[in-house]
């Protein structure tokens, strides 16, 4: 957005130039870096009124020029003087625009500490009075020369803003670098949260009709969007790794020790009844273990627990060999059927408190963060993505009314992307139509808002744009 505010500032100094000097036409170049690092002038802003050109052609917006002799905008730069030129050929830019220069201004923008900003050029000095060949003169140069402190100043002012949206947008593209290295199997969930928050907030700025008429978001909101959206999960760095990647109900090293255990109750059973006394009976009891096991393992998917399962796994407890000097070995602890009894997922009571203190810390994180002005909202649209109309959300259990459309927006496009995400190995992707049934049943509930769940299913918001031609989403009345 800083970059269209530049672009709008530049065209107005220049028309500023053009009247107060009194010329058809002008151009301007500011100063950046290339890939080498080298300082370079860039094409930015280009006027030429008798021709109607109020912006740069696309034939010469790669035009780029060194601090040297070989061009007049780059002598202008490297000599921090004004040059002025007769022309009777046409240059690049005269063959591109079809334009014929007859005289040139060059000037250095030069901010009041001395530093460079660019170079202004002014063509074709018009006509006053019966004059027909006009020049630039000396009260021109003074005209350009005074014009030119304000105008670098200004110039300097909105790169400052360019370089600090920049440095905002390395920060957050650095923080879901830094979240998705905690978590790769969730890699790309932030960038698509976003990518559907915006899908869904560009629709909304469409609607016509309807109690979202009179919603619209400015560029600024926008990009508040994008930010809260992208950073929305940035506090799971606080959550222990092995919480976090958890994907099934008990840890791999649980498993393994429950493994082991049967292990040896094995061998304490072969050894209890040796396969020459009591064949039958000794069958019957490792076939038991082996079945426990199994059940074990069954109950150990992050799906929903079969009530015939969960029945074997509360038995289980009960399940013991003795290992001789009267100890004995269980088959499962209390603490191991709690986490197999977890009706649904991987977390266990206390793990999700852990996860869901994640939104709390993300708000904890972003309020630190000086946004600036029109930002100042991205902490709290974050912080109210798990929340749910109805209080049954978290982390402050809010209603409704505290609850930021933004933030409805994300809570719909979060929950949409884990259920359809590819790329979760602990679970399998929820196709599209199932998972829009599964946010309904939310809304029905009075979880999710309606307007919002209406509006993303009637404009497909939830197919992203690079799964479409145009990913340009229709107007909704």
């Amino acid at each position: 957005m800083a970059r269209e505010h530049l672009s709008r500032d530049l065209h107005s100094i220049l028309g500023s130039y053009l009247d107060l000097v009194g010329c058809d036409g002008g151009s301007i170049y500011t100063m950046e870096k290339n890939l080498q690092g080298e300082s370079v002038l860039v094409f930015k802003a280009m006027i030429t009124r008798s021709l109607g050109i109020f912006a740069v052609p696309d034939a010469l917006k790669s035009a780029v020029f060194r601090l040297d002799e070989n061009s007049l905008v780059g002598k202008t730069g490297f000599h921090r003087k004004v040059f002025k030129e007769m022309s009777t050929k046409k240059n690049g830019t005269d063959i591109a625009i079809n334009y014929q220069t007859r005289n040139i201004l060059s000037a250095p923008l030069l901010t009041p500490r001395g530093d460079l900003v660019g170079v202004v050029q002014l063509v074709n000095k018009l006509p006053v009075g019966k004059e027909t060949e006009p020049d630039f003169d000396l009260r021109d140069e003074r005209l350009c020369a005074i014009v030119s402190a304000q105008a670098a100043l200004a110039i300097e002012n909105s790169t400052l803003l360019v370089e600090q949206e920049k440095i905002l947008d390395g920060f957050v593209n650095a923080c879901v670098t830094a979240i998705e290295a905690r978590d790769p199997v969730t890699s790309g969930h932030s960038q698509r949260v976003c990518d559907l928050s915006l899908n869904l907030a560009s629709t909304i700025n469409l609607v016509i009709v309807g109690t979202l008429a009179t919603t619209h978001f400015n560029d600024l909101q926008m990009r508040e969007i994008r930010y809260a959206a992208m950073l929305h999960d940035i506090g799971k760095i606080s959550v222990r790794d092995d919480v976090l990647q958890k994907e099934k109900k008990l840890h791999s090293w649980e498993l393994s020790q429950i493994e082991m255990r049967f292990k040896m109750m094995r061998l304490a059973l072969k050894l209890e009844m040796p396969a020459d006394k009591d064949q039958f009976e000794l069958a019957k009891r490792l076939r038991e273990l082996d079945h426990a096991l199994s059940s074990i393992h069954a109950a150990n998917e992050p799906t929903v627990l079969p009530a015939e399962v969960s029945k074997e796994i509360l038995e289980l407890t009960k399940l013991q060999v003795p290992l001789g000097d009267g100890e004995v070995c269980c088959a499962l602890h209390a603490h191991e059927k709690e986490k197999l009894c977890i009706p649904k997922g991987s977390l266990s009571k206390e793990e999700r408190m852990e996860i869901e203190k994640h939104v709390s810390f993300t708000y904890e994180i972003l309020k630190m963060v000086p946004w600036g002005r029109g930002l100042e909202n991205v902490p709290v649209i974050a912080h109210r993505h798990h929340e749910k109309l109805d209080g049954s959300g978290y982390p402050s259990r809010v209603l409704a009314v505290d609850i930021p459309v933004q933030s409805r927006i994300l809570t719909i496009t979060d929950i949409y992307d884990a259920l359809t995400a590819k790329d979760r190995p602990y679970k399998p992707a929820v196709p599209i139509e199932r998972a829009l049934l599964i946010l309904e049943d939310e809304v029905k509930q009075g979880k999710l808002d309606p307007v919002l769940f209406a509006l993303f299913i009637e404009s497909k918001a939830y197919i992203l744009p690079s799964e479409t031609k145009t990913g340009i989403p229709r107007k909704i009345a």
